[in-house]
């Protein structure tokens, strides 16, 4: 059992972060997503689940526990 998805949005292949996050969302509504870029974080507010979170690169080992623990800690509204 997983806790939370973290997923950058760029990936190789045809997938991508959106679509992963999307996909976890359909099969649990409430599941925390966390979203991590390099680029492409203006289109979070139309393309990002709601209640998800995203964290831009460069970010440090704490700054990536500190995102996951809020997320955790909030939770995503059912």
């Amino acid at each position: 059992k997983y806790s939370a998805l973290v997923t950058d949005i760029r990936l190789l292949g045809r997938l991508d972060g959106w679509r992963v996050a999307r996909g976890a969302r359909e099969i649990d509504p409430s599941f925390p997503v966390l979203y991590i870029t390099g680029g492409g974080g203006d289109e979070w507010p139309t393309r990002g689940v709601p209640d998800s979170v995203l964290l831009n690169k460069p970010f440090s080992p704490d700054e990536l526990v500190a995102a996951i623990a809020k997320l955790l800690k909030n939770g995503a509204p059912a």
